[in-house]
């Protein structure tokens, strides 16, 4: 008799040659507020043949599932604020996650490295690479609005289980659910001023904030930003000497694709590509006045007018040409249904290839749409609860029909095809 799994099962994307995949999570830097949190996944190795048994991560930071249900409670329900979150649903999602399904899970083939600065029982392994030479691509990651950094660990884990080294950021921007700060304090996530008080400044300066945040970070991990941050550990020793600084991957999921894509318009020769998973390049409050694509500077356009107190362009981004790396578009079927989303993502593609026509050496960009998928298929949530559940909350959850395993497999796939490339 073939029993049925309760769960997804995510053993069939992580295939690869990475024995183990490390994950060490990084707080801020208490000396140096500039240095977001960051979820690092790297291929990796036990350190003896017999070592002592390792412990695998969990889907989020020390499986903090409350903490993460009361930012999105926050969202939500009622603001983090008032009595009724205080004395109501905050207790309310700490008992929920106590019996959250995703609370007992772990991420398989990973193993998690203490923050301490002790022996570790495991250690970074890289595939295809030298001891004399630095092959190894970095990939920087960028959440969704709302996200936390931490809903896209599988993509991760799947990427680092075939070699790469992959940096997940959690932004303190205010568009996270609920971030820790470097004082020990969490910044929940920030609700936009709704009519007449919306203004296009908000989330352009808000994009400009995240971009800034990735740079430093890809700086910081590549050992380039020097002083000010204290903070050191021996994988991170291991890791950076291989790393190429000319071998770096901007990407993002949702928001975190329009944060990559601006960082990567702003400093073009720091990234070789991009890949973007269903990617917020429109913003549509036409009932204000405010339709433009976003973010302007990677169309190679100004501001919106009322914008920037008046000035044409953010005075971060110097480039005219708009993003011009190679890059590969991923959209759901629900973002392909968005008429004017939809078309911001392609004029976005195609003004890449028309940038780089002349060369035959770049890669052609390209969108793809995943058939019957919505937005959260791009996410890990399919997989933290069980079937039976997701069945009935999977519009509540905002998944497709699409089978969730068969979804999360072709995104891996089109994306693995296309960073082959360099």
């Amino acid at each position: 008799m073939k029993v049925t799994p309760l769960f997804h099962s995510p053993h069939r994307l992580l295939v690869g040659d990475a024995p183990l995949v490390g994950v060490l999570d990084l707080p801020s830097s208490a000396s140096n507020h500039e240095r977001p949190p960051i979820r690092l996944f790297f291929p990796a190795t036990t350190v003896s043949p017999k070592p002592r048994r390792v412990k695998q991560a969990r889907y989020f930071v020390n499986n903090r599932v409350s903490y993460v249900l009361q930012g999105f409670a926050h969202i939500a329900l009622a603001r983090h604020t008032t009595k009724l979150y205080r004395f109501i649903v905050r207790p309310l999602m700490w008992m929920v996650s106590l019996f959250f399904p995703v609370r007992f899970l772990k991420i398989p083939d990973t193993a998690l490295v203490t923050t301490k600065k002790d022996d570790s029982p495991v250690k970074y392994a890289p595939l295809n690479n030298s001891n004399k030479s630095k092959s190894q691509s970095l990939i920087m990651f960028s959440h969704g609005l709302t996200g936390t950094g931490e809903e896209n660990a599988l993509f991760c884990t799947a990427l680092a289980k075939r070699g790469y080294v992959v940096a997940c950021i959690h932004h303190r921007d205010g568009s996270s659910s609920r971030v820790p700060m470097p004082d020990g304090t969490c910044k929940f996530y920030e609700h936009l001023p709704n009519g007449d008080d919306y203004s296009p400044n908000h989330r352009l300066e808000q994009v400009s904030f995240r971009a800034k945040e990735f740079l430093y970070a890809t700086k910081w991990l590549l050992g380039e930003e020097q002083g000010g941050d204290d903070y050191d550990h021996p994988i991170l020793q291991q890791i950076r000497p291989k790393l190429d600084t000319k071998k770096v991957i901007a990407s993002g999921f949702s928001y975190g694709s329009t944060t990559c894509s601006l960082a990567a318009t702003a400093q073009p020769n720091r990234f070789q590509c991009a890949v973007f998973l269903d990617g917020w390049f429109h913003i549509d409050y036409s009932s204000k006045g405010y339709l433009y694509n976003f973010p302007p500077e990677a169309f190679g356009e100004d501001w919106p007018n009322g914008a920037n107190n008046g000035n044409e362009r953010s005075h971060v981004i110097e480039n005219k040409d708009g993003l011009t790396i190679p890059s590969i578009f991923i959209n759901s079927a629900q973002f392909e249904g968005y008429e004017k989303l939809y078309a911001a993502t392609t004029t976005l593609a195609n003004n890449i290839n028309s940038h780089n026509k002349h060369d035959s050496t770049i890669p052609e960009s390209k969108l793809h749409v995943i058939p019957n998928t919505k937005h959260q298929n791009f996410c890990d949530v399919g997989f933290w609860l069980p079937k039976v559940l997701l069945r009935r909350l999977g519009k509540l959850l905002a998944l497709g029909d699409a089978d969730v395993l068969e979804a999360s497999e072709n995104i891996l796939d089109l994306t693995l095809k296309f960073l082959k490339q360099f």
